[in-house]
């Protein structure tokens, strides 16, 4: 039987290439999230914004793989954000994945041994001038994912983030300039930006039953871009 996977965000960029990577490893992917999934009958809608309901998810299949690739994003600082902005972000890039995987374990929806997957970004890590809430929800994941590792490994769960860098999307093309994408992509040791296929080849790998003894780590695809200086 194929493995059953659940992808939060399949509609963005990386969720897609999340999506078709998986299928085209065998998995059954069930998608999840605010917008209409590829199949209609397959998808789960909530709202990243609002409490899930209750037993939104009794008619899933038992899962082996969860993956979180939705994300909230703003541009901000600490001297002029608003609030309702941090807590929109910290609504949907942290309290919604501790929320959803809570309702997954009520559900009895894991099975013994599955994978988990959350895409962070490597601004968890650094920082840069303008991303204040953006910056803070990221970073709490570092401990969302390394206090479920220990909570859930007795289960044989495994909880994994993947952190990307600036990634070669549409959505990068148009908010930063040819001037910004040289400037960063001369930053990095491949000379390239790291493109959705990246990602989603990491996600799979870490979803993976060749994955065995992974887990509460932070596997940064930058195409080496942080922590490498060149000088």
């Amino acid at each position: 039987m194929r493995p059953n996977a659940l992808l939060f965000g399949a509609g963005g960029a990386l969720g897609s290439s999340i999506l078709a990577t998986l299928e085209a490893r065998g998995y059954a992917v069930c998608t999840a999230g605010s917008r209409s999934g590829p199949n209609p009958s397959n998808h789960f809608q909530v709202s990243y914004d609002e409490p899930l309901p209750k037993g939104v998810f009794a008619g899933m299949p038992p899962l082996e793989a969860v993956v979180w690739a939705q994300g909230l994003n703003c541009s901000d600082a600490i001297t002029d954000f608003e609030l309702r902005d941090l807590q929109r972000l910290w609504q949907g890039n942290v309290v919604f994945v501790a929320s959803s995987l809570t309702a997954l374990l009520e559900a009895n929806k894991l099975e013994q041994g599955s994978r988990l997957v959350v895409v962070s970004s490597i601004w968890q890590l650094e920082s840069r001038p303008g991303k204040f809430s953006y910056t803070v929800s990221k970073a709490a994941l570092q401990g969302l994912v390394k206090s479920c590792a220990l909570d859930l490994g007795a289960r044989g769960i495994l909880i994994n983030a993947v952190l990307p860098g600036v990634v070669d999307t549409p959505m990068t093309r148009s908010h930063l300039s040819g001037e910004q994408i040289a400037a960063i992509t001369a930053q990095t040791a491949l000379h390239r930006l790291a493109e959705p296929s990246d990602i989603a080849e990491a996600v799979a790998f870490l979803v993976s039953r060749a994955n065995r003894a992974m887990t509460g780590q932070f596997l940064t695809v930058d195409a080496g871009f942080t922590g490498l200086k060149h000088v």
